[in-house]
């Protein structure tokens, strides 16, 4: 037990108590709660000899500085103490070093105090960094506080339906404050925690404006079942947060052990982010104004050949290849078959265009934030309201994002025993998207395009690909329309009473409502000889929650601390759907659907599911030293079969405070030294809402010669579909020191996720080929190290850090009887694997060892090692994997994965008086990415594309000297093959390592001193430049390392066809608050 002095207001006189700390760990908030009288109760370690003022009359309220001392006026100072918003903290100590008086701030943070000459005084708050202010002649003062640069171990961190004490937490809890991040340019929470958590992957896969991340939590669970988080704000289960502005953001918390997460059951399986918004406080009305402004640049530009370089590669292959087919390169060019021409202009490529599409495709876009919040309250109720609005241009041209935010949070105690509260919040946003990323996209054709093109032309290939057509990316976005819109409403209220103060009984009702709607048009003119074509989609979404919940907290003595919640909730979630299109339309001035003389699509749907449940949870302490919880949770789901509606699923953890033993309590130096173990139960209900029942599909059939319209079943019923559940067991310690500036967490953890929902195969004579069921097991097992350091702490200096480090190994462990592996096909080949024994969605290709050099081919041209059909010397050396002599498919082999080896990330934060500097840099060991997009424009094979200039120095034989232009420099560089053989489609020439450094953010700050503030009549100025993702250190030549928009998420994930560049953004900020 630890000595704590406590300073206390009470009645006008100020006076101080010495307590060890509780036993139960309660927080002195809460104590300050249950007095009659609600004055200040801080803890605060007086200096030796030194005594709170007793001369205090008794408080008159009309004058707050009334409790000074009754002593010489000359001496007297008063002043003001204010936290980081500007808001004033009452229940501030302040001590007179010298004289050893001590006083205490009122409820608008003022005070008096009388001082020696040449005195300093102190500002002690818990939770707040200490305060030291040279008085000097001054004769009024105002003192700032800022949070405690380390998260003290008597930190609040939100968990399922409830907070706890971080330092008495047993589960893997991470908790991250919204100040961490509410000063980058970013557009959503999301991009917020990327490299600031251990064991929590998130991946910007997307450039696009407005896009999401990509979020998981240790590993992937689930092979065809999504692996994304449940969300929950502000108390409500949510399936994102991108529609909450990142500056209404006070904390996110996640649960990673299903220990923190089983207490929200079959959805907790991929573990759970707690958002809470931020809530109004007492004290005077305050209005926060912050903007940012800037541009943006694309990241990185690919190597792609000019047109001198182009032409003479396109004439060099296609003589090469009409060479190999025996013609003669001394014939005329128009008398060659079509595919071994090219026009005689391409001889003189002074005379064509020179475009560069990337450049004339990518642009420096602007961007633009403005956010005004206004908070406030009194006795009664507080509120917070906030309203945002977002416009982020494209790096892409024609490509953007616009938000509007609002949010007011409102909370009213009506007496000790009743309160209530409502958060309303709104977002509408808007998105220009056309066709930016992905197979034959327009990043894609930004690449692929030649350079001879004009800008305004849209032409046909020339070689090869005679029914193809290049589409002029340009063309498509300037004409294209492709507009997205987004509107939710979300409504939360809730009631809350307290018959006794260890009793509370709380309900909360909760709306959510999203519409999302999509135009897009593609007018005759975009692609070459295609109709014009127009699509249109409605999505709308409901979703109603009821939550009651008692918690019942005895005071049991200094020895037992008792926390136990029950609760009920249920949800009902409806959507509904609806898209159309159609071709043919007269013309590009009317692209309504009514128009189109062709109907391609008309299709409409309408789901509903829902959950019930009851839960539980029981914490219990002993002497603040050992810590034990329990919770369960039973759920029952409309998504599963008869016989498996309902699921429990349990959770038990413990904690044991060595520092609290008396062989190490005395020891100072350590504030905390805790070791965790857990064990729970979660599920994942991410599937379908009818794939256990037998649906049925309309069709027509023919009888005696007519047409009716009729019902056939297009699934079958399984009564016994479940979901799928994760077993994870978890060990952890924490050690905090030197009074919590040095702060390090460790965890251990194995997950088994069984039952998967797979489609297996069944017997045809039931009509279909496979029916899904609970099969399989994947494991992950993993490593998580976070630290936290406070280096330097002194009035005008500090600087902390933040480190982390996690690592995560996935395996199939097992798929069933009827089921060896799961093989993805991609764009017309095999390319992933899903096998036991190996990670999900692992690279499925050929392995290759070097090119097949004259020495693979005897002196008949024959080879003298395995190849496959059509190739020839300079091609790539496919490894026969079986050793049948033969390369075919047989040969195909696993060649790794996306999932990296480790994560990693890195923040620190200097401040100097008013100057303040922070970078964050988030980091990605191991893993690899499929290039697949690069087969396009990396393969030398002369079909129109234009090509990476390496293939300007390919492998070349003597034989082909011939067929190079006159003056073309088209050396061979040692690694670059040729191409005009044939290769199999996927090997591992199209693999990188996927690798990377990013520095995701730089900011440079300045905040005003305080005698310019009181000039201007503002609280805090704040002015600030930013750089986000300004440069990512990788060994990979595509546009970001982290894409993934050729396949999902499990099964093929980490596949690069043309992919939106991340954009570099510099923005410059100013926040002010009065």
């Amino acid at each position: 037990m630890k000595l704590h002095h406590y300073c206390l207001l009470a009645g006008g006189l100020w006076g101080c108590i010495h307590l060890q700390s509780s036993a139960h760990g309660q927080q002195l908030d809460s104590l300050r709660d249950t007095s009659k009288q609600p004055l200040p109760i801080r803890d605060t370690l007086l200096p030796k000899g030194s005594t709170p003022s007793t001369q205090s009359p008794i408080q008159d309220k009309s004058n707050p500085r009334s409790h000074q001392p009754s002593i010489n006026t000359d001496s007297l100072i008063q002043g003001q103490v204010l936290n980081e918003n500007s808001l004033p903290l009452r229940a501030v100590t302040i001590i007179a070093i010298k004289g050893k008086s001590v006083v205490g701030t009122d409820d608008q943070g003022k005070f008096s105090i009388a001082v020696a000459a040449q005195d300093s005084i102190e500002a002690n708050m818990m939770g707040y960094e200490r305060a030291v202010i040279a008085v000097g002649q001054k004769k009024e003062v105002v003192i700032r506080m800022v949070p405690s640069v380390a998260q003290k171990i008597d930190e609040v961190v939100v968990i399922g339906y409830g907070t706890a004490l971080k330092k008495n937490l047993t589960g893997a809890v991470s908790s991250l404050k919204g100040s961490a991040f509410q000063q980058q340019a970013i557009t959503n929470g999301e991009e917020g925690i990327a490299g600031k958590i251990a064991g929590v992957r998130v991946s910007q896969t997307s450039g696009v404006p407005g896009s999401a991340m990509n979020i998981k939590i240790r590993g992937l669970n689930s092979i065809t079942a999504s692996s994304t988080p449940l969300y929950v704000i502000d108390g409500l289960p949510q399936s994102h947060m991108r529609n909450v502005n990142p500056r209404d953001i006070a904390s996110i918390e996640v649960l990673k052990d299903a220990s923190a997460a089983a207490i929200y059951g079959s959805r907790g399986g991929n573990g759970v982010i707690v958002v809470t918004t931020r809530s109004g406080s007492a004290g005077h009305l305050q209005l926060d104004f912050n903007s940012y402004a800037g541009y943006q640049t694309v990241d990185k530009k690919l190597p792609m050949m000019n047109t001198e370089e182009y032409t003479n590669y396109i004439r060099f292959v296609r003589n090469e290849r009409f060479r190999l087919t025996g013609g003669d390169l001394s014939a005329p060019i128009s008398s060659r078959p079509e595919a071994f021409q090219y026009p005689d202009s391409y001889a003189n490529p002074s005379s064509l265009p020179n475009n560069n599409w990337q450049d004339l495709v990518y642009r420096n876009a602007s961007m633009q934030n403005y956010d005004l919040n206004v908070s406030g309250g009194g006795e009664i109720g507080t509120f917070n309201i906030s309203g945002g609005y977002l416009k982020q241009d494209g790096v892409m041209r024609y490509t953007g994002f616009e938000r509007y935010n609002l949010r007011a949070n409102t909370h009213f105690q009506f007496s000790e025993k009743f309160n209530i509260g409502a958060n309303l919040a709104a977002a509408f946003s808007r998105q220009q998207d056309p066709v930016t990323e992905g197979k034959e996209s327009n990043a894609h054709y930004a690449i692929v395009m030649p350079p001879v093109v004009e800008q305004d032309q849209n032409t046909e290939r020339t070689g090869y690909s005679q029914a193809h057509t290049f589409v002029n990316p340009l063309i498509r976005l300037q004409e294209m329309t492709a507009n997205g819109k987004g509107n939710n409403i979300h409504i939360n209220t809730f009631a809350e009473y307290r018959p006794i103060t260890s009793l509370r009984l709380r309900t909360q009702l909760g709306y959510n409502y999203h519409n999302s709607t999509y135009n897009e048009f593609i007018p005759f003119n975009v692609n070459k000889g295609v109709q014009a074509q127009g699509m249109a989609t409605n999505r709308n979404s409901f979703n109603m929650s009821i939550q009651n919940t008692v918690s019942y907290t005895p005071d049991l003595g200094s020895n037992h601390y008792l926390d136990v919640l029950a609760g009920q909730s249920f949800e009902r979630n409806n959507e509904e759907y609806m898209a159309a299109g159609g071709n043919g339309f007269p013309n590009d001035l009317l692209p309504w659907l009514n128009n189109a003389s062709i109907p391609t699509l008309a299709t409409s749907n309408a789901t509903t599911n829902s959950i019930a449940s009851y839960f539980g949870r029981v914490q219990y302490h002993l002497m603040d030293r050992y810590l034990i919880s329990a919770s369960a949770r039973y759920d029952g789901s409309s998504r599963f079969g008869q016989n498996h509606k309902w699921g429990l699923f349990p959770s038990l953890s413990a904690g044991w405070k060595i520092n609290e033993e008396n062989f190490l309590k005395d020891v100072e130096q350590i504030s905390l030294l805790k070791v965790r173990a857990s064990w729970g139960l979660a599920g994942n209900d991410r599937i379908g809402d009818y794939e256990h029942i037998a649906l049925l599909a309309a069709q027509n059939y023919n009888l005696n010669g007519e047409v009716f319209n009729g019902l056939v079943p297009s699934t079958i019923p399984n009564d016994d579909l479940s979901w799928e559940k994760t077993t994870s067991t978890n060990i952890g310690l924490d050690l905090f020191m030197f009074t919590d500036r040095l702060q390090f967490t460790a965890d251990a953890y194995l997950n088994n996720t069984t039952d998967l929902l797979l489609s297996v195969p069944t017997t045809r004579l039931s009509g279909f080929s496979s029916i899904r069921k609970n099969i399989g097991k994947v494991e992950n097992k993993g490593l998580e190290f976070q630290l936290a350091s406070t280096n330097i702490q002194k009035s005008s200096f500090t600087w902390t850090s933040n480190l982390n480090f996690s690592l995560n190994r996935n395996k199939v462990v097992d798929l069933g009887t009827q089921t060896s592996s799961i093989i993805v096909n991609t764009w017309g080949a095999d390319a992933f694997i899903t096998q036991v024994g190996h990670p999900i969605g692992s690279y499925y290709m050929y392995k290759t060892d070097g090119l097949l050099m004259p020495g693979d081919f005897n002196d008949q041209g024959n080879a003298t090692v395995p190849i496959a059909s059509g190739q020839i010397e300079g091609n790539v050396k496919i490894v026969d994997a079986n050793g049948d002599g033969i390369i075919n498919t047989q040969d195909q082999v696993v060649l790794g994965n996306n999932q990296p080896s480790f994560l990693y990330g890195i923040s620190n934060n200097i401040t100097f008086r008013g100057f303040e500097f922070s970078f964050d840099l988030q980091g990605s060991k191991g893993g690899k990415i499929f290039y697949q997009g690069r087969r396009g424009f990396d393969n030398g094979v002369g079909d129109g594309s234009n090509q990476y200039q390496r293939w300007l120095y390919s492998y070349k034989t003597t034989e082909m000297e011939a067929s190079i232009p006159s003056g073309a420099n088209m050396e061979w560089d040692g690694t670059t093959p040729n191409q005009f053989g044939v290769n199999p489609v996927y090997n591992d020439t199209w693999l990188y390592d996927a690798s990377f450094l990013r520095i995701r953010n730089i900011t440079l700050g300045y905040n005003f001193e305080e005698n310019i503030l009181q000039q201007l009549r503002i609280s805090k100025a704040r002015i600030y430049l930013m750089a986000d993702n300004p440069y990512t250190f990788t060994k990979y030549p595509g546009a970001n390392p982290e894409a993934n928009n050729g396949g999902n998420e499990s099964t093929s994930a980490g596949v690069d066809y043309g992919s939106y560049p991340i954009s570099r953004r510099f923005t410059f900020g100013i926040q002010l608050i009065f």
